[in-house]
This record gives C-alpha cells, structure tokens and sequence, in this order.
C-alpha cells in the first residue's frame, strides 16, 4: 500500500475518533482543535510543593528580563528579514510550510527528533507557568497532555480567573516563565551539542563530497587523490589535469578504500534562464575542455578567465558531452546589468562592464568540503563572531548538516559507538533548535503569546506609574498594534517575493 495512502487513512482514523470524543463528552478527555486534550488533577500537588521554593520567585523576575531582551532581539529579526526580502527572486522565496514548526509539515525539521523535541520543550514550557503559578499562589485546576495521533505536548491549566485578577508583575512572571525557561534549555542544549562534536575525530586528509551529481561519486566519499594527486577541498580549485579525461579516483567509501573513474574538469550543473548561456543551449553534464582554446583544468583558470572578459566579449567555447564534442560561439553581456534585472540583492557596482555566461560549474560534478573544517566549525561555531556562529548554528538544517548526514559514521571516529553518538547528538540539537523557536515565537509581542501579554502589562504598569489616564486602554491598543505589525512582518517574508 502506497505511504500517502497509508498516511491518509491513519488521519481520517484520527478524525473519526476526534468526532467520537467530541459527542461522548467526556470529562478528562476533549477535542483541542484536532487534537485531543487528556486532563488529570494528578501530579499538580508536586508542582505546587515544587513551586513554593523561593527559587521559583528569583526565577519569575530573571524569566521577565530574559523574555524582553529576546522580544526585542526577535523583532529586530523581523525586521532585518523583512528587508533582505526586498528584490528577492519569486523562485528563492520562502516556503510558508518553514514557518510551520511541525515535523512532517516543515520539511525541514524530521520526524523523530522533531517530536522528541516538540515534545520536551512544550513540556518544560507549561511545567514552568505552573511553577511560576504555584509559587504565586495561583492553583493550578488540571494538568496533562495533548495528542495528535502521538503525543504533541503537554500542558498545565492554572485559575485564569485568579491569574487575571493578580498584581501585574506576577502575571508576567508566570507568562514569561515559558518562554524564558525554553530559551535556558535551548542555550544548555547547544553547548552539550558542541561539547559532544568536540569530541569527534576528523581524517588526517583528503576532501569529503558533500554533493555530487556524478554517476561515479558519491555523498559522503572521502576523496584522497586524483589520478594520483593527493587532494584537498582547496586543492582541487587548482588542480593541473587537463579536462575530459578518464582519470583514475582512489577514496575512502563505506570505511573502506575504492577506486573508480570520472571525466575530469568542470561540469555544468546550472545554466541560469536569460543567460548567454541558455541561449547558446548549453545544457547540463557538459564537461568545459576550452574558451577560445584555452584550456581550462580547473575552476581557477575559469574564474580567472573570466574576470578578464568584457561586456559584448564574443568567446568560442569547446565541452564535451557522452563521448561528442560540442563547440559554441557565444556573446558575453553586461554582469551587472543580468544580475541587476534577476538578483538584486546579490549585485556588485565591480561587476559593470564584465562579461557574464550565465552557467555554473564544478569539478567533477561534487562538491567538496574540509572534513576537518566540517568539525572545527562545528564544535567552535562562536570563533568567526557571536552573530556568525549563531546563523550558522541555527541553519545547520538548511544546509544538510541536521540530522547528520549518515556517511558522517564511515567518514569521522567518535568516542562510542556512531550508531548511538550521532542519534544522540542529533537529539541535542534538536532539542536545542525546537526550545529556541518556541522560546523566540512566544516571546513575540504578538497576543495571545506570552509575549503579548508580558508586554501588555509591562506598558500599562509604566503608564499607572507616570499616571497616564486610560493607561489600560492605551495598552491594549499598542498591544493591538504590535501584535498586527508583528503578523504583517512575517507575512510580508513569504508574499511580497511572490508579488513584486
């Protein structure tokens, strides 16, 4: 039976039993939206013994600071976003399912871990509002879990009507207290993730393919030489082997060493719409041998001469494709002028009056990393700048690196076993990536989030402080107001490129 059949009949059997619940009525189970709600009064007497420490008090007023520091820096995000949107193509736009942070819908965030994750940090969210709640002295009615065809999360259901009607700063101790403690959890996270790939060992040499689009190589080869060239990732930019030829790979496959055979030169892996190139014809897997019989071993030389062309250049281009050779004349244009009409954001003021192909190649079809930067960057992600290392952290699934690739097991020496040192890093991750999401998303100043409403009574304190009259009409309307612009700012991400 194919998956998405097997998929579809297992949430119509969900629905059907959402329906069921719903008439039956029962009272420790309920529908929540599509997914069920399963209440008990067990286990609150522990949280609010737990909750009664005076640590819980220090924690409340830290939770306020730390939630407002992060609504600030999450805004300031939106805002940067917002901005590296304009001009960018329809086709590199966001995908609105990335914003999604569920697994099997974000197509970036796996299953398993992601639920694993989802799962301790939606827990650690609600245990902390019904910490903060009972030491408060505000009585927690129910506590539990919630499921979607597995569980989703968790949750601790404090008195509203007594929470409403506490002094302000204890309610924003206790909306502050998730966020905060899921933003803690993220930071502790990283540093076992970082403290675990430290202890990762890296070959000695060679260059690891981290892509290839060659029949012959694969992800995750460990290359040692060309046609008996010892190689690196670098070396290869400027490797002297004539192109087209048969040349003899020894590398390291599986923890085992092989030898196969590729064409070698630069390979075309993309020939970009409206480029000199398409409307030469130039298609992919052709094998560059030539400019104006020059030949050109390696993506040095090709850089090197094209920096040298001009705009309105004409060129006479020789590439081999299955064994034939294919020769074009081709008409360079203007680079600057090509990316100012397809790639704004990435165009140059130096590329005026360069010539412009239009076509994207690598060696041999792959590309290759440093195995040993891979790790150094890894466990010291923080030694290029704060702001680096944290894009570079959070985007590890953008990039292929999270989950780990599984060639990661043949490819680098761990402390234990890779079949438990890789899931367990990948859980530490994750736990750290989902806690931070949740712990930023409901720092937002967008109601009903945490973080609307932390903000909605930190305005209204201030203003019954300078004796503003109205000071709670006047915070609910600037509430309102961010809460719109902080919707407007997300929305704009995912369809200003799909209308400009």
């Amino acid at each position: 039976m194919p998956w998405l059949t097997i998929i579809l009949l297992i949430f119509l059997f969900w629905f059907l039993i959402i329906l069921y619940v719903s008439k039956k009525k029962y009272r420790i189970i309920r529908p929540y939206g599509p997914a069920l709600m399963i209440s008990t009064t067990r286990g609150k007497d522990y949280i609010e013994k737990w909750g009664k420490k005076s640590f819980w008090s220090k924690y409340g007023l830290f939770s306020i600071v730390l939630t407002l520091i992060f609504m600030v820096l999450t805004m300031a995000l939106l805002f940067w976003e917002a901005i590296l949107v304009i001009g960018l193509p329809k086709s590199l736009a966001p995908s609105p399912l990335a914003a999604i942070g569920l697994p099997g819908i974000n197509p970036f965030i796996p299953i398993t871990y992601g639920i694993v994750a989802i799962i301790v940090a939606v827990v650690l969210h609600e245990l902390s509002h019904g910490l903060q709640s009972a030491n408060n002295d505000i009585n927690i009615k129910s506590m539990g879990i919630l499921l979607f065809i597995v569980p989703i999360g968790a949750f601790v259901e404090p008195d509203e009507e007594k929470l409403t009607k506490s002094k302000r700063k204890i309610r924003m101790k206790v909306f502050s207290a998730g966020p905060s403690t899921n933003i803690v959890v993220s930071f502790v996270f990283l540093v076992l993730f970082i403290l675990m790939v430290s202890l990762v060992s890296s070959p000695s040499n060679g260059a690891l393919v981290t892509y290839s689009g060659n029949q012959s190589i694969k992800t995750g080869d460990l290359l040692l030489s060309i046609d008996g060239i010892n190689v690196t990732s670098s070396s290869i930019n400027y490797i002297n082997i004539d192109p087209g030829k048969l040349v003899p790979l020894n590398l390291i496959r599986d923890s085992s060493i092989k030898q196969i055979y590729s064409i070698s030169g630069l390979w075309v892996n993309n020939v970009l719409q409206g480029s000199p190139a398409y409307s030469a014809g130039i298609k992919d897997g052709e094998v560059l041998i030539s400019i104006n019989n020059i030949l050109i071993r390696n993506y040095s030389y090709f850089n090197s001469f094209m920096e040298n062309t001009t705009a309105g250049e004409n060129i006479f281009l020789h590439f081999i494709f299955n064994g034939k050779d294919l020769y074009y004349n081709v008409t360079l244009i203007d680079k600057y002028k090509f990316y100012e009409n397809y790639y704004p954001n990435y165009n140059s003021p130096s590329y005026k009056g360069k010539g412009f192909l239009g076509v994207s190649m690598a060696y041999m079809n792959s590309t290759f990393s440093d195995p040993k930067g891979i790790i150094s960057m890894l466990s010291n992600p923080f030694s290029g700048g704060i702001l680096q290392g944290f894009i570079f952290i959070i985007t590890l699934p953008f990039i292929g690196l999270s989950p780990f690739p599984s060639y990661f097991q043949s490819v680098y020496l761990t402390p234990f076993s890779p079949i438990l040192f890789w899931p367990i890093a990948n859980i530490f991750y994750w736990i750290f990536w989902i806690n931070l999401m949740l712990g930023l998303t409901n720092a937002l100043p967008l109601l009903p989030l945490d973080g609307g409403y932390v903000l909605k009574d930190m305005i209204s304190g201030l203003l019954e402080r300078y004796k503003v009259m109205k000071n709670e009409s006047i915070a609910n309307g600037v509430s309102i107001a961010l809460s719109l612009l902080v919707l407007f700012l997300i929305l704009w991400q995912f369809i200003y490129p799909r209308i400009f």
